[in-house]
């Protein structure tokens, strides 16, 4: 008995299932991707802008010169 071959692979398109799981597989592996590129997007935008020091204190002020 000869076997069949597969003449084409359509998402979705089973009749026993919707094509519900094929969005859900792609909401999937969407959401995965956005969860592995913020923080990598977040380091790299904080690794090109040095932080600034702050120490939550006011500046101090140069000691003025005491000439007569």
């Amino acid at each position: 008995m000869p076997r069949g071959r597969i003449l084409a692979v359509k998402w979705g398109m089973n009749p026993n299932s919707s094509s519900l799981g094929v969005d859900v597989t792609f909401l999937l592996a969407g959401a995965s991707a956005l969860a592995l590129a913020t923080p990598v997007i977040a380091a790299l935008l904080r690794w090109r802008k040095p932080a600034e020091a702050t120490t939550g204190a006011a500046p101090v002020p140069p000691p003025d010169d005491p000439s007569p």
